[in-house]
């Protein structure tokens, strides 16, 4: 789309709107980025047009930097594959970044050295981040390499003992149906779910005969082009090897010659290859919050385990309710009344019947808040006790959910997996993350986690599409969400990142607060 008025690239860097509303720029704010040792004159270069040229990412997370200086801050990073709107020339040169230093769209600055290209050809499908899952997700069954680059036969037979075997073996075995998954759970356009999973025949990686299979859902209609890389091309083939359990997202597939035939290999955000006869679907749960901006607020209670039921209580006595039991993780809303029988403490629900108070995680109605919370201004409350998130605009609670955090609660973070505990400022919000092994207690690895929002060093609140943890406290330091539930934060949580990046650094007006607590 041309532009109808070029915006200085000045202001995005600085905070400026995306929509410029005159011709005058904030002096201030170009005195917060330039400096004489600069060489230019940065508050003059527009934002690149939209429909302009391309610079095309040859390696995964290429820097974008506040300034065209190697050693300005890095304010973003773009996705391997990705392609962003630059200028038509560089805005400086220097025997650091011989290829010049490009502005790009929306924000910043990328050297053309040998990291990026300067056409958009071989680009990678970018993520769907309109879905709770921005790629198709599969877990390893056993251990795999994970390729730099499409394998021979010999690579594969030196990488893979006993591969031949594990072909025969994988030929003769029936696909079975796949359930229902994350991205089958309808949503609004906050993200916020609107009714239950249902498998539609439009559903990603549904065959023409209405069923998802492992084959339906890894056929991406065609191959994937991944863009070259003279340096993975002469270097060792095997990028990593994946343990049992590990996650990978895919972005495409691709054939290639195998021991017995075409091989089938799924292609991953930086372009790696894995063998799809080696991963099985990962669909994600479809486990999500609730809404609190409709008729029905706080409190609420979240059921804690299975064969819970209600009760009715009479005079000194409470009475099971067998034929009403709850569903684990399901949502009550409470009245905030309470009755204790027999030393065991009950909370009413709003149908009048009551539940054990050991039953519910609840999140209730606060009375008190914290010192910085204004009138609009957009928190997260983490309780690290109960588990519970809540997503604040002011005083007034919008969602809320369950949750997974550090697997020692509340214990002290520089000596156990607790998660850190304070008042925090989002310092990164990542589409994608790969997080260090030890959020899994080294048993395997996660590459792609969705929606990662970083809120303190080393600390930060991701998607799971791995497993199912939410409502116990099972990670290392992190905050895990449901993939509904973390792309329902992310994209509330301030601006998205833009186009190309894999994640970006909010300027401060854009960022939330993070409140996490007992």
């Amino acid at each position: 789309m041309q532009l109808a008025r070029v915006c200085p690239l000045l202001l995005l860097l600085a905070g400026g709107a995306v929509a410029c509303k005159g011709a005058k720029a904030d002096v201030s704010l170009s005195k917060s980025i330039g400096n004489e040792a600069d060489e230019v004159d940065i508050e003059k270069i527009p934002v690149p047009a939209e429909n302009g040229p391309k610079l095309v990412a040859k390696k995964a997370d290429v820097p974008v930097l506040e300034r065209p200086r190697k050693d300005a801050p890095v304010v973003g990073a773009l996705r391997y594959g990705a392609a962003v709107a630059r200028a038509d020339k560089p805005v400086k040169r220097t025997p650091e970044c011989d290829g010049g230093y490009y502005p790009v769209r929306p924000r910043g600055f990328v050297c053309a050295d040998a990291s990026v290209g300067l056409d958009a050809t071989s680009t990678l499908p970018a993520p769907d981040t309109s879905r709770a899952l921005p790629y198709r997700y599969a877990t390893v069954k056993s251990a795999t390499p994970l390729y730099a680059r499409m394998p021979t036969v010999d690579e594969q037979v030196e990488s893979e003992p006993g591969i031949e075997k594990h072909l025969a073996k994988a030929a003769k075995a029936a696909p079975p149906s796949l359930r229902a998954g994350s991205n089958d759970v309808p949503v609004d356009e906050r993200g916020v779910p609107t009714g239950r999973a249902v498998i539609a025949k439009s559903g990603i990686g549904v065959g023409a005969d209405g069923k998802r299979t492992a084959a339906s859902y890894f056929d991406f209609g065609g191959p994937t082009t991944v863009p070259s890389s003279d340096e993975r091309a002469s270097g060792a083939v095997v990028a990593m090897v994946l343990r049992r359990g590990s996650g990978v997202a895919l972005v495409g597939s691709a054939s290639g010659e195998g021991p017995a035939g075409s091989r089938a290999f799924g292609v991953t955000p930086d372009g790696f290859f894995v063998p799809i006869d080696r991963v099985d679907p990962a669909l994600g749960s479809t486990f999500h919050g609730v809404d609190l901006t409709k008729e029905k607020g706080l409190p609420i209670g979240f059921v804690l385990r299975h064969e819970v039921a209600p009760y009715t209580l009479g005079k000194g006595k409470a009475e099971r309710l067998d034929d009403e039991e709850l569903e684990r993780r399901s949502h009550v809303f409470l009245t905030g009344r309470f009755r204790t029988v027999d030393g065991v403490r009950y909370e009413e629900a709003e149908d009048g019947v009551w539940l054990r108070d050991k039953d519910l995680l609840k999140v209730v109605k606060r009375s008190k808040f914290p010192d910085f919370v204004t009138e609009g201004k957009k928190w997260l409350d983490v309780s690290l006790a109960l588990q519970t998130m809540t997503l604040y605009e002011g005083k007034k609670p919008v969602y809320a959910t369950l949750m997974s955090s550090g697997k020692d609660m509340v214990g002290d973070p520089a000596t156990s997996a607790s998660t850190q505990q304070g008042t925090f400022t989002v310092l990164r919000k990542s589409t994608t993350a790969t997080l260090d092994p030890k959020e899994l207690d080294q048993a395997y690895d996660v590459l792609d986690a969705p929606y990662a929002i970083e809120f303190a060093p080393g600390f930060a609140i991701t998607g799971t599409y791995w497993s199912d943890p939410v409502g116990e406290a099972r990670s290392f330091h992190n905050v895990a969400l449901t993939p509904i539930d973390a792309r329902r934060v992310f994209a509330w949580a301030g601006a998205d990142v833009p186009d190309g990046f894999r994640w970006f650094v909010p300027r401060e007006d854009e960022a939330i607060t993070v409140h996490v607590r007992k």
